[in-house]
């Protein structure tokens, strides 16, 4: 076999692996200050239908529910259970096997993504 042959073979074969580790679907955890500055666990599902779920406190009890678009690195999120804000928020993304980093773009939530507006989860 030559060498462009084998190149081409090796590409071929790391796409797939390339395009799975740049998706957020999956078990995701974290953890964000609550009104004491005491950290609470989160437990976020991001399904491949377009919808989220987001546990707080980690017990088996969603929160919150939401929707999703993705479009290259931009999420668009919309809540659509449990909260009382609505508004779409933007973010990039970054991801690989072990993390997904979410940075504001915009959001019409004010809370949502904290005060620095970056939200930093691992897989689990």
């Amino acid at each position: 076999m030559t060498t462009c042959k084998r190149l081409l073979l090796g590409l071929i074969l790391f796409i797939p692996m390339w395009l799975a580790a740049q998706s957020p679907v999956g078990n995701w955890k974290m953890s964000v200050p609550d009104q004491d500055g005491k950290m609470t666990p989160l437990a976020v599902t991001i399904a491949d239908n377009g919808t989220y779920a987001v546990d707080f406190g980690a017990d088996g009890t969603v929160e919150t529910r939401g929707k999703y678009t993705l479009d290259k690195d931009k999420l668009t999120i919309q809540d659509t259970e449990g909260t009382d804000c609505t508004a779409q928020g933007v973010y990039t993304i970054m991801v690989d096997e072990k993390n997904l980093t979410m940075t504001r773009v915009s959001d019409g939530c004010p809370n949502r993504g904290g005060p620095e507006g970056v939200m930093k989860m691992e897989r689990g």
